[in-house]
């Protein structure tokens, strides 16, 4: 299971682009311990939008027929 729910990552993600906060800034408002962890978020919804912070299950080698 994942550390973070995707509720919580939407939120964070949402507060660092809506507010103009920076990784660092919006890692330590929530508690997180790395600001790295934020900024691959942040990535992720830019590439794929919110559905990029769902974690995938299946490893991504595997596909569903």
């Amino acid at each position: 299971m994942s550390k973070y729910s995707y509720e919580f990552k939407l939120k964070v993600v949402e507060y660092c682009i809506n507010e103009h906060y920076g990784y660092l800034d919006t890692a330590k408002h929530f508690n997180i311990k790395s600001e790295y962890t934020v900024l691959k978020w942040v990535r992720k919804y830019k590439e794929h939008g919110a559905k990029g912070l769902i974690r995938n299950i299946l490893p991504p080698n595997i596909s569903v027929a």
